[in-house]
């Protein structure tokens, strides 16, 4: 295990990075300044279960190469990394492995990639607060074992269709959806009233229409929702 977080450390990291260090399976670098590219031979380290990058300056794009890394567990890179590149395709390559995936703030663009529906293990997937543009892959709702859904903060366009939520209801584990301040438009499916294991739902600041699905009032487990700055119609129920 490589264990240097919260130091003062800065500098780039070398472009050989994992040479001969073949059975390395953590690296945590958090709160530190490095800078620079992250380098493309972190793939060398293929015994990786666990990389935290977080709250570094490390700019440019997420290597392809990171796909390689197999076992890989959790992929955390939030914060302070103007990483200003897309999402590869090749972080489908993770599938077997992958739990959490946090990439909030890090300058993402471009579209989600339909691969991500290749993580089969993912339980968090968090890409908020970057500058994602088109749709929300339908892929992403394959994902039986997802529990927390953030996608907010982006530039995401499309229907919150009534499909979408039949898929909602088919993840059994999904606790928390934060979607809000996108571009997500249409009306509310009548099966958002279904999604009975969700305890946090925010929608909030998008272009949502139409009427409030009345059955909504009715989750028994959901203690937070916010469907603020849209323009949605229906009264509050009296016995809310």
């Amino acid at each position: 295990m490589l264990d240097l977080p919260d130091n003062h450390l800065s500098g780039v990291l070398p472009s050989n990075m994992c040479h001969g260090l073949h059975n390395l399976e953590e690296i945590d670098l958090g709160g530190n300044n490095f800078s620079g590219a992250i380098p493309a031979s972190i793939s060398n380290c293929s015994k990786l279960t666990g990389i935290n990058l977080d709250d570094n300056k490390f700019s440019g794009p997420i290597p392809n190469s990171i796909g390689n890394l197999r076992r890989l567990e959790i992929l955390y890179l939030v914060g302070d990394n103007p990483l200003n590149g897309i999402l590869p395709r090749s972080i489908g390559n993770l599938s077997i492995s992958v739990e959490w995936l946090d990439v909030r703030n890090s300058g993402l663009r471009g579209n989600i990639p339909d691969s991500i529906g290749n993580l089969s293990n993912l339980v968090l997937l968090i890409l908020s607060d970057n500058s994602l543009t088109g749709s929300i892959p339908t892929a992403i709702w394959g994902l039986q074992k997802l529990q927390d859904l953030d996608l907010s903060n982006n530039s995401l366009t499309g229907l919150l269709s009534r499909g979408l939520c039949g898929f909602l209801w088919d993840l059994k584990g999904l606790e928390w959806v934060n979607l809000s301040s996108n571009l997500l438009r249409g009306p509310l499916a009548p099966e958002m009233g279904e999604l009975k294991n969700l305890t946090r739902l925010d929608l909030s600041n998008n272009q949502f229409s139409g009427k409030i699905p009345s059955a909504i009032w009715s989750s028994e487990n959901l203690d937070h929702l916010s469907l603020a700055n849209n323009s949605l119609q229906r009264s509050i129920p009296d016995n809310l």
